[in-house]
């Protein structure tokens, strides 16, 4: 018999289950009789079996289906997803296929695309929304495979350094190595700033400067976001100096510091010294001194006059200096920020290239 909305409604209410083999010509029936509540069902039903639908079914939804599949939360498979959204965005529209190119590339739209937008609830408006939701599919995708590259059995380690003297350079990866840090490379911050993309690809991130960042600013804004997303991050001397714009770290990372910038300090041998008390209430921190039974900053011991800051309740002081200025302090990870974020108040470099 003929099919209305009447009908959809009532065959929608018999099926507990909407199978996802029927799904694609249910959503036809839907779009055609304008059955809103009906098509609102039947999405998820497609958003979460999207591989095992017939993709020439699926190629046949309408814009709006396919916008509201690409955006709903029960997607299963997003690389399969992305895939075919672009194959009807090219198939529906196919003069945006520069624009589709630009996207997939840079994962972004052109933003005078943005400003250029159709009347809400047209066929265009529809296709501009679908692209604009690849950006977002295609971006997730990217961080996916960038976070699952962090989950192989190895250790990557990431030296963000403003340092002009490669000995120094070099011995801090040889000794990170020797370690047990099966990849440690070197980004040169004096020049330029890594990816946040390229910091995804590594587990810690150690930081410090002795010449000017390249963009102390952007470099800040880009190693929170990191921690956001389960980097840990170390920084070191003299990224953190008092009234030195150039060599101290800016940016969104300074929110995430357990402790004060200070000034530069030095001139008498110094010792670590742990601190018992903190180790034992904050048992997360107390790895950092497993093995470490004795450490000299050498006869300078050149440090900052930091201080722990007040009210940072997931700041703990792993350990001090002899004259009491902390050496080691760890904020460890709380709200969205998924990694800690270590102050080492030491310039790195041992005794094997710096006396």
């Amino acid at each position: 018999r003929e099919v209305n909305r009447t009908n959809i409604k009532m065959m929608l209410a018999l099926l507990p289950v909407v199978n996802y083999q029927d799904v694609c010509d249910l959503l036809q029936q839907c779009s055609k009789h304008g059955a809103e509540q009906e098509t609102e069902r039947c999405t998820p039903v497609l958003a979460s079996s999207l591989p095992d639908v017939e993709r020439v079914k699926a190629l046949a939804m309408s814009r709006k289906v396919i916008l509201n599949v690409l955006r709903h939360e029960a997607l299963s498979d997003i690389d399969h997803a992305y895939v075919l959204g672009k194959e009807f965005l090219l198939k529906e529209v196919p003069e945006l296929e520069v624009l589709v190119d630009v996207m997939d590339k840079k994962g972004t739209v052109p933003s005078q695309e943005k400003t250029k937008r159709p009347r809400v609830g047209t066929e265009e408006w529809y296709a501009l929304e679908i692209l604009d939701t690849l950006a977002i599919l295609r971006n997730r995708i990217r961080k996916k495979n960038l976070e699952a590259s962090r989950n192989l059995p190895s250790f990557r380690v990431l030296l963000i350094c403003a340092e002009h003297f490669e000995e120094y350079r070099e011995d801090v990866r040889l000794k990170l190595v020797k370690c047990g840090c099966t990849q440690v490379d070197v980004v040169l911050a004096h020049l330029r700033n890594p990816s946040f993309e390229t910091l995804l690809t590594y587990h810690s991130v150690m930081v410090w400067s002795n010449a000017n960042f390249h963009a102390a600013e952007a470099l800040g804004d880009v190693l929170a976001d990191a921690a956001d997303e389960g980097v840990g991050v170390v920084i070191c001397c003299y990224s953190m100096k008092e009234a030195d714009e150039g060599v101290g770290i800016s940016g969104r990372i300074v929110s995430y510091l357990p402790c004060t910038f200070g000034y530069v300090q030095g001139g008498e041998e110094l010792t670590l010294q742990p601190n018992t008390k903190q180790l034992q209430e904050w048992p997360k921190t107390a790895p950092i001194m497993e093995g470490v039974e004795k450490l000299s900053g050498g006869p300078e011991s050149m440090h900052l006059s930091i201080e722990k800051k007040i009210g940072v309740f997931s700041a703990v002081t792993v350990a001090n200096w002899s004259n009491r200025v902390p050496a080691v302090v760890v904020n460890l990870a709380a709200g969205k920020r998924q990694a800690a974020v270590v102050v080492w108040n030491c310039r790195p470099g041992s005794s094997a290239v710096s006396q």
